[in-house]
């Protein structure tokens, strides 16, 4: 946006503000809806062709490429792997009995939830404060009329990136 915008904003009245914001929203989750029901049409009409084009290759998931109504349609169904988890300990209990290091094989992350941090004994706590960094998401403000006589209206909003 240019400066004009961001000065004319800048100086207008936070009800003038929290309106337009609110105009936004509305439009925004209508055509979120849109969007979301037209991708599902288009879904509907290329899928079965994506799929078929991918079985003729021999897979069930990647990139195809085929001709529709003038288009060149580049479909792509990615894939996302996921793995038990208690399996997983098991089959590293395996490696390790076979003599090998499972560190060749697959890496490790270990997670700590906040809450239970939190509820750890000191000492604990001290142990794993090193390791430790805290981070904060993206800043979010709600406007709320403190004037009875005003609309009931709550507009929230949530900065984006590049706005921190």
């Amino acid at each position: 946006m240019n400066n004009a915008f961001r000065d004319e904003w800048m100086r207008a009245p936070l009800s003038r503000l929290v309106a337009r914001i609110a105009e936004l929203a509305a439009v925004d989750q209508v055509l979120r809806m849109e969007r979301r029901e037209l991708e599902d049409i288009v879904h509907e009409r290329l899928g079965t062709i994506a799929q078929a084009q991918r079985t003729a290759a021999g897979k069930q998931t990647g990139t195809v490429r085929f001709d529709a109504d003038g288009y060149t349609v580049i479909a792509d169904l990615p894939k996302r792997t996921e793995y038990d988890q208690k399996k997983l300990a098991a089959a590293i209990e395996a490696l390790k009995k076979w003599g090998e290091n499972p560190a060749d094989y697959v890496s490790f992350e270990i997670k700590v939830s906040e809450a239970k941090y939190q509820a750890w004994p000191p000492a604990v706590r001290a142990l794993f404060e090193p390791a430790r960094t805290v981070k904060t998401g993206k800043p979010s403000y709600q406007f709320q009329p403190s004037d009875v006589t005003s609309p009931v209206a709550v507009v929230s909003t949530h900065l984006s990136q590049g706005a921190q």
